[in-house]
């Protein structure tokens, strides 16, 4: 509101690059810490047969992948605990950053688990056909995918969990190291 007040009384406001946008250096901790989150996040999928809990427990690491991937790629500043959004508003603004955008399963891997974790929430009910779907299009053997127990369901679901957090991780990486390379490139060029 306040750059709201200013621009009424002078005509104009400022942009406080301070306040809003982190330095590279900033931002190579943020992007070294989210990584290290995410490595982190990985391995706290639970240990469970319950496919109900392990799908709950998997929409909320992806949420967190969600919301580390925006971090990450916002050109402002995020504030993770200031940061108020749906999981399908998640999704959108992550998309819009390039989540999922060259990869043809990430993004209906996420949203067909959201779908799923909504049906479970608000019927009590898991299709399990449908979950075996997401599953089917994410595994390595896709014409001989097969899965009967919900013990390998889990197992399924595990490994996309990890997948995400590693897929998002190095690409984050990977996206900083190619900046900071170019960056440093320019720097070392002579001037005309």
């Amino acid at each position: 509101m306040q750059t709201w007040h200013d621009f009424f009384k002078e005509g104009s406001f400022s942009i406080d690059p301070v306040a809003h946008y982190t330095s590279p250096e900033e931002r190579k901790a943020e992007i070294t810490a989210i990584a290290e989150d995410l490595e982190e996040l990985s391995k706290k999928f639970p240990r469970t047969q319950n496919i109900e809990y392990a799908l709950l427990k998997a929409h909320l690491i992806i949420e967190h992948v969600l919301l580390q991937y925006i971090r990450a790629y916002a050109t402002t500043h995020v504030v993770e605990k200031d940061f108020k959004a749906s999981f399908a508003q998640k999704i959108e603004i992550a998309y819009l950053l390039g989540f999922g955008a060259n990869d043809p399963y990430m993004l209906p891997t996420v949203e067909g688990l959201n779908r799923l974790r909504n049906q479970i929430a608000h019927t009590f009910e898991l299709d399990r056909t449908r979950l075996d779907e997401i599953l089917r299009i994410n595994s390595e053997d896709y014409d001989n995918f097969c899965v009967s127990t919900d013990r390998q369901r889990v197992t399924r679901l595990r490994a996309i969990c990890r997948y995400l957090c590693a897929r998002v991780s190095g690409e984050m990486m990977g996206d900083f190291a190619v900046v900071e390379y170019f960056e440093g490139a320019r720097q070392r060029e002579p001037d005309d």
